[in-house]
């Protein structure tokens, strides 16, 4: 399990918890059951908590996405 606790930007108590998972989805199309290795990411604030369990291909899919979007961010932020 990874955790990292921080103050984000508005000055509030961020604790996320990344943690390795195995869980059982569905096909869409075929209804068969399936067992898959995934992540738990878990973030809790002063006001909210958020959990979700994704499979490992959607953990990959989703760095990738926050990679490009951390990276424009800060480019327009120093232009």
């Amino acid at each position: 399990m990874i955790i990292s606790n921080f103050i984000n930007e508005i000055e509030n108590k961020i604790k996320i918890k990344i943690q390795k998972n195995t869980d059982f989805g569905v096909n869409y199309k075929t209804k068969e059951k399936i067992k898959f290795n995934g992540v738990k990411i878990t973030m809790i604030g002063p006001t909210s908590e958020m959990t979700n369990e994704i499979t490992l291909e959607e953990a990959i899919q989703l760095h990738k996405c926050l990679d490009i979007i951390i990276y424009y961010i800060k480019i327009y932020i120093y232009i």
